[in-house]
């Protein structure tokens, strides 16, 4: 068995400060954005430029994940998140109000890019402890989120908007130099081609017909073919579902604590972040066998999990229940995103970037979705009730997915272990 490749804890690590940086993105180019212009439709833009960007990433991941190089598309990732932000940081005035919205936009790709790209490439990074790295990103993410959302209240007074954007890009280029220093390799080694450069690297596929709308159309019935397609499916509706409480947490924090409405939903984010790292550092290896042997049924559980424990956010009485609620949702967050890797991670290598990609397209086409019905159908008066239908849907999805999961392992059991006794009785 393989094991993990060297420079694979100094890449996380770089990784992990860029994650610091988007969730210093994540808080500050909203609230950049309200501050010069007082306006709720050009602060709620930012959001709807970031999940634009980010499906635009996941269309390109979907099209091009099979043939293009790994590194240099998460290079180029970086490097593009890092030049439109440092321009964003020394742009005058009204200049630079009018460039944060390409800005949110390609932050949104690059991130995209980069995540579908490194979860395509986690199994080549992490060998026989695959399991394991994907549970240390999601816990090195939590960590990420609540270093990130902790620090701006205090950096963005310290350093202005513009030391933070300057400090975000500096994040993007220690990724992108790590990246191009360690040259760890980020795909399977193949037989080459007919005709093709022995030479070339590793993370280069020769995969020439991937780049055509062939290759794109393909993702879908490879999909079915490998029983992911439900989970893709789910991933898209939970996707929907959330986009309630990324709009209603404000409006619950204005109706709990009017006085200063960001407290409870910063702590809400914070205690969520808390979950994930508890779920990637503590639960994840108690449960190593279980998400081993059946990661689609965990991944329906972990939905349910994640949306009850929002849902609880909303309508359970008193702080310090909402909060541990909030940190059973991003327990089931980190479980979720954990076996949803860990399943569609079985894919071919050559398969699994398109896989990725197109799942982005669908997880933030459904965000967005959510994102516009909730702030165009949603009211205070029943705030609590809309969080309930909109996560009631993947919570019914998911429970009747567990069902039919757990179903067909009980089929195939008499087929699995029916050799083994028949060696043992031989």
């Amino acid at each position: 068995m393989r094991r993990a490749r060297p420079g694979l804890a100094v890449f996380l690590t770089a990784k992990s400060i860029s994650d610091v940086g988007y969730s210093l993105d994540f808080v500050c180019m909203s609230v950049f954005a309200w501050q010069r212009t007082q306006s709720t439709l050009d602060t709620g833009l930012v959001s709807v430029a970031l999940y634009a960007g980010a499906i635009l990433g996941g269309q390109a991941g979907s099209r091009y994940g099979r043939s293009w190089n790994r590194r240099r598309a998460m290079i180029g990732a970086d490097l593009t998140r890092m030049a439109v932000l440092v321009l964003l940081a020394l742009l005058p005035g009204r200049a630079q109000t009018l460039w944060l919205y390409p800005v949110v936009f390609l932050v949104g790709c690059g991130r995209s890019v980069f995540e579908a790209t490194l979860s395509a490439a986690t199994p080549v990074l992490a060998g026989e402890r695959l399991q394991a790295v994907n549970s240390v990103l999601a816990g090195l993410k939590g960590i990420a989120f609540v270093i990130g959302m902790a620090s701006a209240t205090v950096v963005v007074p310290a350093l202005g908007f513009g030391g933070v954007f300057g400090l975000d890009a500096s994040s993007y280029a220690l990724s992108a130099l790590v990246l191009t220093a360690l040259r760890l390799p980020l795909r399977e080694p193949a037989a080459p081609a007919a005709g093709a450069d022995p030479s070339a690297p590793a993370d280069q596929a020769a995969q020439p017909q991937a780049g055509g709308g062939a290759g794109r159309a393909a993702v879908w019935p490879g999909l079915l073919l490998a029983g992911l397609a439900p989970l893709v499916v789910l991933r898209a509706f939970d996707a929907f579902g959330s986009a309630s409480q990324q709009v209603g947490l404000p409006i619950l924090g204005s109706q709990l604590r009017p006085g200063s409405p960001t407290l409870f939903a910063g702590s809400v984010w914070g205690a969520w972040a808390v979950g994930l790292f508890v779920a990637g550092f503590a639960l994840r290896p108690m449960a190593t066998r279980l998400v081993s042997r059946a990661p689609a049924t965990v991944f329906c559980v972990a939905t349910v999990v994640m949306s009850a424990g929002f849902i609880g956010v909303f309508w359970l009485p008193g702080w310090w229940p909402r909060m541990l609620a909030a940190v059973v949702a991003g327990v089931g967050d980190a479980f979720s995103e954990i076996t949803f890797k860990q399943a569609v991670q079985r894919l071919p290598d050559a398969d699994r970037g398109q896989a990725f990609g197109f799942s982005q397209v669908l997880v933030n086409g459904g965000f967005m979705a959510g994102l516009v019905a909730t702030s165009l159908i949603l009211r205070p008066s029943f705030l609590a009730r809309w969080v309930l239908l909109l996560h009631g849907v993947p919570v019914l999805l998911a429970a009747w997915l567990t069902v039919v999961f757990l179903r067909r392992g009980r089929a195939r059991q008499p087929e699995v272990h029916q050799p083994r006794t028949q060696e043992r009785t031989g």
